[in-house]
């Protein structure tokens, strides 16, 4: 019999995911600005995945210095997301507080949403999604506040341009990465490729020059990595081997006399 299996494609989309943005601000985002001779590009959304792709590259080919920025960014969306639930917590809390009880307000959306493809697939590009699709609640809440009085119109700009340079600042993070093709074998004999990266992005924690101290959405390492992180720990598993059966035997004679004691209880 056949073994099936070997002939099978492998798992993808059968289309793409879409999502429906309903605010400008949020498109903008999503976006970025195309450099031009007159104004300075500005990183989107699939131009930050794009960057992510190369970092995780990096990750796959044993670079230290990847794997620290790769932890950084998810860090960072993770700060954001906590911001943005704090953003949205608090424009909502105000509406409720100030909107008389008689007054009944709709639902606000857009009346032609621009509805996007996601074509990238990258764990920080998702996580940053539902960040844009929290952005563009967000400046929702705060559009309808203006509309009906709530706050001012410098307020909502003051808001709305607090919301979005706080999640460009996310964005840029894939900046601070700098691909040197370092590994950590580099590293660890210091040489002039090691000496560059250092000097371009700084020293770093010995977890992320060992391998062992990683993010754990990160891609996986190389089989040479996981071969030495493995010898390691089976080294390490030696070393402690008769300390670990000194503690057995004790334990053993600490249950022995527990249990005589228990039994004079009794007694």
């Amino acid at each position: 019999m056949t073994d099936k299996t070997s002939k099978m494609a492998s798992i993808a989309p059968t289309q793409d995911i879409e999502i429906e943005l309903a605010t400008r601000p949020a498109l903008r985002l999503w976006q970025g600005r195309e450099k031009t001779e007159k104004k300075h590009g500005i990183l989107g959304l699939p131009g930050f995945c794009s960057r992510v792709r190369s970092l995780e590259q990096a990750i796959r080919e044993d670079d230290p210095y990847a794997d620290f920025h790769f932890a950084q960014i998810e860090e960072g969306i993770e700060h954001l997301s906590e911001d943005l639930d704090a953003e949205l917590a608090d424009i909502e809390e105000f509406i409720k507080e100030n909107v008389p009880s008689a007054m009944r307000l709709p639902n606000v959306a857009s009346k032609n949403p621009v509805v996007v493809p996601v074509r990238f697939a990258s764990r920080l590009g998702f996580q940053l999604v539902y960040q844009l699709l929290k952005v563009d609640q967000i400046v929702l809440k705060i559009l309808l506040a203006s509309h009906i009085g709530l706050i001012e119109t410098k307020t909502k700009f003051q808001t709305l341009a607090r919301v979005e340079k706080r999640v460009r600042g996310v964005l840029h993070l894939v900046y601070k990465y700098r691909h040197t093709g370092v590994s950590r074998d580099d590293m660890a004999a210091n040489n002039q490729r090691a000496q560059k990266a250092k000097e371009l992005m700084g020293e770093l924690e010995q977890g992320y020059l060992e391998g062992t101290t990683r993010s754990s959405n990160a891609p996986s390492l190389p089989q040479t990595r996981l071969n030495t992180l493995g010898a390691d720990l089976t080294k390490s598993e030696k070393k402690t081997g008769s300390s670990n059966q000194v503690n057995v035997e004790l334990e053993s004679k600490l249950d022995s006399v527990l249990a005589k004691a228990e039994a004079e209880t009794e007694a």
